[in-house]
């Protein structure tokens, strides 16, 4: 049996109830607020009303004790009673008083005394009926020992503990100056009726009274008295309203100073009573407006907003209740009008949503099929059923369904673990499908599993086809890499031969002609290895290994030495070279010098080659173009020029203008090709113009950074002096007999002796039979390679003897291995006299740094 929930309630219903409740805290608020700022302008009245009080019976009081203190003063001055003082006659001061109290008695204190002498001479004899003898007169004038100050002190008579106000000052005789005595004058506080009968005449108080430690001393009150039936007398420190009467209390302020003496007084409350009543009032008429709109508001939303909303819940279960919306009706309040406007178009919306995403799951040629938590097909579109061979009326499912679900299972359980998996491929029948599975969520849990397949077995194809075509790239460029690395390595090595061969030779010759014939031997050798070079950049670009070192240089450096070199060259062709650089010999520049070195040459090679009659120019400066400033390179030329079909594959490998040039003039064709590349990787830019027969123009710019800081001056190198290297014993290891030759032609031009091994384990036996100055390292050797053999020397061995490894591999990769072997130095076949006496320096600058 269900268990019903509590009722539902209406909107009116929930309205009304929330106005209720409404009206009933403002009610509430209303009420408190009234009454809490009521009794703050209650409390404020009182407060200020007894504030003034007690001001005016302090000031009623002090202005008490002033009359009095005046008349003593003034007696105290009266040479009439100096000379009394003087002659010590009691009788002519007591008719003194009895003249001065007759002609005021209203400021006449209740009793005198005069001291002279550290004793009583004279008393009124009004202390008597206080209970006040001469022996206590004695007493109080020891008591008090200010001048011209009022004091409160006490003294204890037979009746009662007494309070008085006493003054004294001093008597001082006119005639001589001297101090005569004291004039003492007392106010009696206790049963002082009269004393505050002036405070209440004079206050306009109701009743006053005087009270100290909790015992009343005077009062007007009297029981007879409506005042002294309706009061009671406060708690001390405390003040009471009564129904129409304040009473408060202050401590009396003597001469300035607080004192235990408290003045209370009593006055009419009617201004208060009145603003209680006041307060009343104005409650019970907010409550009567706020009940009646409280009626009001109830009946308003029981007639107009309960029809409205009647009205708008009738077409939102019609809409609900049937495929299509029908025309809200409207309604007389605007927000429900809105409401049920927007409801319109909303379900409107929907519908159309509805229907387009019902005709894209039907006419989608993708299948798209939804399965409950137990794999059930729930939906499935027409493309997803001819897929699957699956008839969805009588739900048989074909063998392709069957593999098609083996396969797709594992996939769906894991969606209904809440994953999203994306790029599924399932195989049906020789057709790759790949699919996307999503959970669909409600109350944060999987209710079905949504997937979309999509056909890629020609994508897969491809992408077979692709890494096919790939690896057999890789394969291809990795062979390329190999065949040029060996093809540098035997092309350098009888290429080292033939050039060290040559410059031995060509020092040996006497004859004009036989030095001709070996330079250009020469020449061709260098051309040669410059052709070689030429392929190995191309290589090296192609693969990604040529790398870009950017350093502080002076633009002045290249310069010079691209003029050092071209200038003879040009003048042995009998054509000139003009060079204009407006750069200042100090301008610094952030760059990779060596390539744009290499780049120069490049252009300056094919202006010079292609130059028979005229000039080659080169001009070079620095533009600065807002925050970027850039190296402008122009080389011109007046040679054979170039046409426009030329021109279109200038900048590709191997190409040349036509075939009569490489026929006429040599080269490669790959000297711009490699320009063109290094200011790839430079973020520069080429550009050329050119005319048959009347020259060419390449224009280069390429982004610099001119910088303010200089290097460290280079020191100046020594002249070369053989004798002073301390080389006399190398080993110098080698399995090619001409470049054995070569290397020790070299060293006996030095003066220096070589013994020659061929592989690295011959090396090894020598190096532990004799010590030696230096060794001379091959690379590719029979039984044990270089490389091995310098990592036996360092780490089998353990000998420091400097090693300079000389190979005909030009890749980088090869000389780092040697220098991670543990090798000092490495020279690169063929090996020319210029790297071998730089590698000579380097020995000596090693040496000298060690020691």
């Amino acid at each position: 049996m269900a268990i019903s929930g509590p009722p539902k309630l209406s909107l009116s219903q929930l309205l009304t109830r929330l106005i209720v409740v409404f009206f009933l805290f403002v009610t509430a608020g209303v009420y408190i607020q009234s009454y809490q700022l009521t009794l703050a302008g209650i409390n404020q009245e009182i407060t200020r009303t007894l504030t003034q009080t007690s001001r005016l019976l302090q000031n009623v009081f002090d202005s008490r004790l002033t009359s009095l203190q005046i008349h003593q003063n003034t007696n105290a001055a009266s040479m009439t009673l100096q000379s009394m003082v003087a002659n010590e006659d009691s009788a002519a001061l007591d008719d003194y008083f009895i003249e001065q109290e007759q002609q005021d008695v209203a400021n006449t204190p209740d009793f005198r005394f005069i001291a002279k002498d550290d004793r009583v001479l004279w008393h009124d004899g009004s202390s008597l009926f206080h209970g006040i003898d001469r022996e206590q007169l004695e007493q109080l004038r020891l008591q008090l020992r200010g001048i011209n100050r009022w004091a409160l002190t006490t003294i204890t008579t037979e009746m009662e503990q007494s309070y008085l106000l006493m003054r004294r000052t001093p008597i001082v005789f006119q005639s001589s100056g001297k101090l005569g005595g004291y004039l003492y004058v007392v106010v009696m506080l206790n049963g002082n009726f009269s004393f505050v009968k002036s405070l209440q005449r004079a206050s306009g108080t109701q009743a006053v009274w005087l009270s100290a430690d909790n015992v009343t001393l005077a009062s007007t009150l009297s029981s007879n008295d409506d005042i002294g039936r309706d009061l009671t007398l406060p708690a001390p420190g405390e003040s009471q309203a009564f129904r129409h009467y304040l009473v408060s209390q202050a401590k009396l302020r003597i001469a300035g100073e607080p004192s235990k003496i408290t003045l209370l007084s009593a006055q009419q409350n009617d201004n208060v009573v009145a603003l209680q009543r006041q307060m009343g009032i104005n409650l019970l008429l907010t409550t009567m407006v706020i009940i009646v709109a409280a009626i009001w508001v109830n009946r308003f939303v029981q007639t107009r907003i309960a029809d409205s909303l009647e009205k708008l819940m009738r077409y939102t279960q019609g809409a609900r209740s049937r495929q299509r919306t029908l025309p809200f009706a409207g309604s007389d309040i605007e927000e429900f009008n809105h409401i049920g406007k927007t409801l319109e178009s909303t379900f409107d919306a929907l519908y159309e949503k509805e229907r387009s995403l019902q005709d894209l799951f039907d006419y989608a040629l993708s299948p798209i099929i939804v399965w409950d938590t137990h794999f059930d097909i729930t939906r499935i579109n027409p493309a997803a059923k001819l897929k699957l061979n699956y008839d969805e009326q009588i739900h048989a499912s074909s063998w392709l369904y069957d593999q098609f679900m083996y396969a797709i299972t594992p996939h769906l359980q894991r969606a209904l673990n809440g994953t999203i998996l994306k790029g599924v491929n399932i195989e049906i029948d020789r057709r790759v499908y790949r699919w996307n599975l999503a959970p669909l969520m409600v109350d944060n849990q999987v209710k079905a599993v949504i997937g979309q397949g999509q056909e890629i077995t020609s994508l897969i194809e491809a992408e077979q086809q692709s890494q096919r075509a790939k690896e057999a790239a890789e394969a291809s460029a990795r062979a390329k890499s190999e065949f040029l690395a060996k093809m540098s390595h035997e092309i350098r090595t009888p290429l080292n031969g033939i050039l060290g061969i040559t410059q031995i030779l060509s020092d040996k010759a006497k004859e004009k002609e036989q030095k001709d014939l070996l330079g250009s031997l020469y020449q061709s050798g260098e051309h040669l290895l410059t052709v070689l070079n030429d392929v190995l950049d191309l290589s090296k670009i192609e693969q990604g290994k040529m790398t870009i070192e950017h350093d502080d240089f002076y633009l002045q450096d290249m310069v010079r030495t691209v003029e050092n070199i071209y200038t003879p060259i040009c003048e042995s062709k009998q054509i000139a070279l003009t060079i204009d650089a407006p750069v200042a010999g100090d301008t610094m520049v952030y760059s990779d010098q060596s390539r744009l070195t290499q780049i120069l040459f490049n252009l300056m090679s094919n202006a010079v080659k292609f130059t028979h009659v005229g000039k080659v120019g080169m001009t070079i400066k620095l533009v600065e173009s807002g925050e970027q400033t850039s190296l402008h390179i122009e080389v011109t030329d007046t040679g054979v020029g170039m046409n426009q079909q030329a021109l279109a594959s200038l900048f590709d490998p191997f190409v040349q203008a036509d075939s009569s040039v490489t026929r006429t003039y040599g080269g490669s064709g790959l000297g711009l090709s490699i320009v063109k590349s290094l200011l790839d990787l430079l973020g520069g830019e080429i550009d050329v113009t050119s005319e048959p027969e009347k020259g060419s123009r390449f224009m280069v710019t390429v982004p610099v950074t001119v910088t303010h800081a200089k290097p460290a001056q280079a020191v100046e190198a020594d002249p070369f002096d053989p004798a002073s290297l301390g080389i006399e014993r190398v080993l110098l290891v080698e399995d090619n007999k001409i470049n054995a030759m070569v290397a020790q032609a070299f060293c006996n031009k030095y003066q220096i002796d070589v013994d020659w091994v061929k592989d690295g384990e011959q090396a090894l036996e020598r190096l532990q039979q004799a010590p030696y100055d230096l060794v001379l390292m091959d690379n590719h050797m029979p039984n044990l390679g270089g490389i091995d053999a310098t990592k036996a020397i360092r780490h089998t061995l353990g000998l420091r003897v400097p090693i300079y490894a000389c190979t005909a591999d030009a890749y980088g990769h090869v000389h780092e291995a040697f220098y991670q072997a543990g090798a000092d130095y490495v020279i690169v076949k063929p090996i020319k006299e210029a790297s071998f006496i730089e590698a000579l320096r380097h020995y000596t600058f090693t040496e000298n740094s060690s020691s």
